[in-house]
């Protein structure tokens, strides 16, 4: 396992907004990764994650993040037209 790989997904999932870790807790459940729960949130050992579970963590951070990119730029776009109109 590429620590440097972990670490750097890690890294992603923690700046993402909460709605997003949802997304990411799913595909840990539907790929069977182990953890555990208290009053302080959910616990991974990321060291269990196999190949399949990482790429779809990866592709689905992509996706976020490109959604994220398509909806500021359709706010700067709305912004601008709401300026030079009204």
């Amino acid at each position: 396992m590429d620590v440097q790989k972990i670490t750097r997904l890690k890294n992603d999932i923690e700046k993402i907004d909460k709605i997003h870790h949802i997304k990411i807790f799913k595909i840990l459940k539907d790929n069977d990764i182990k953890f555990s729960e208290n009053r302080n949130g959910i616990f991974i050992n990321m060291n269990s994650f196999n190949d399949e579970t990482i790429k779809t963590i990866e592709n689905t951070l992509l996706y976020i993040k490109e959604q994220e990119k398509n909806l500021r730029d359709v706010e700067s776009k709305k912004n601008e037209l709401k300026v030079d109109f009204f």
